[in-house]
């Protein structure tokens, strides 16, 4: 792994989470030393992300970030969901409908629940 990467993977575990414009961003939080890595990156400030498995709610048109993974609805599937929708789940409320990301993941997994090597 190079200093970019090892930044990069530094950027992604202390920047901020949030949601601008109905877009999930990283955003430094006016502190310098992500303020810095950010530059090195070339990243703009917020940086909007990309609606990622896995790290972007699964829910269809949930913008939000994950939270909790593999607990909400587990009858139907391993979902990645963000705290809104975890909660609506814990509740006893019906599934929302799922990205179709999300869809594919899951009808992807074998018989014993695990998803294919890549």
């Amino acid at each position: 792994m190079g200093y970019k990467e090892a930044l990069e993977d530094m950027v992604w575990q202390f920047a901020y989470r949030d949601t601008k414009g109905n877009k999930p961003v990283l955003h430094t939080g006016g502190l310098s030393a992500l303020e810095g890595a950010f530059e090195v990156l070339g990243w703009e400030d917020p940086k909007v992300i990309e609606d990622t498995d896995g790290v972007i709610c699964d829910v269809k048109n949930c913008p939000e970030w994950v939270t909790n993974q593999g607990m909400g609805w587990r009858n139907t599937g391993y979902w990645c969901l963000c705290s809104g929708h975890h909660e609506q789940s814990r509740s006893g409320k019906p599934k929302s409908q799922m990205k179709q990301r999300a869809m594919k993941r899951e009808n992807s997994r074998n018989e014993n629940g695990c998803l294919p090597v890549k």
